[in-house]
């Protein structure tokens, strides 16, 4: 594991100290120590940011977006706010959805003993490396990527002795407020999901998958 203090991860994402700070907070970088952190979630940060500079949806409305490629039903939403995401849509690249998406969940990279990933793997809703997307092929067997509810991501952390890790911990976690059962459907309904997921992977060849999934959901909006 790579770490840099927070002022070189302020400059190299050309953000004050106290943005990093609350990027910290927010789960978005990984912290080691008081002043110092993860040179991975540094960097993931800053490839899922690169094209796009306005604020992340919330998280309703993240989720929301997926739906809607998905065509699974909105209803937490009114008309008229469906009809502007779906102008959104329309304009969006691939790049720009995986920025703005970014809220729907707090993604944990995380280490347990292998001897649990079967048990986890029942325990969440897979997406992302758990699924083969494009000529990628589905995670092995020896890792685990997907949703839970925040309550439950504690409670996995706590009964599996879950600790945080870089870039190959053998779990990933992605913790919502979000209605999982909604998760669920979006999940099973298709690849935008695992799509979005992958686009935001340091990976060249899962960035690439990711991407092509997205940009296919998006190409009958336009």
């Amino acid at each position: 594991m790579e770490i840099v203090t927070v002022a070189d991860a302020a400059e190299r994402l050309r953000l004050s100290v106290r943005q990093v700070q609350r990027l910290v907070r927010a789960g978005d970088l990984m912290a080691i120590g008081p002043d110092r952190l993860d040179w991975e979630s540094v960097l993931r940060h800053e490839a899922t940011r690169r094209a796009h500079h306005r604020r992340a949806w919330e998280e309703a409305t993240a989720w929301a977006s997926v739906a809607l490629l998905e065509r699974v039903e909105v209803p937490w939403l009114g008309q008229a706010q469906r009809s502007r995401l779906k102008g959104e849509l329309r304009r969006a690249t691939a790049e720009e959805l995986v920025a703005r998406t970014r809220n729907r969940a707090t993604v944990h990279r995380l280490t347990g003993h292998r001897a649990v990933v079967g048990r986890l793997v029942r325990e969440v809703i897979g997406s992302g490396g758990a699924k083969g997307v494009g000529d990628l092929t589905a995670a092995p067997r020896e890792q685990v990527d997907g949703y839970v509810s925040v309550t439950r991501y504690h409670q996995l952390v706590a009964r599996y002795r879950l600790h945080e890790a870089a870039e190959e911990g053998n779990v990933t976690l992605r913790a919502t407020g979000f209605d999982l059962d909604t998760v669920a459907r979006i999940a099973e309904q298709g690849e935008v999901l695992a799509g979005l997921d992958l686009g935001a992977s340091l990976n060249a060849r899962e960035r690439e998958a990711g991407m092509q999934a997205v940009e296919l959901a998006l190409a009958p909006l336009r």
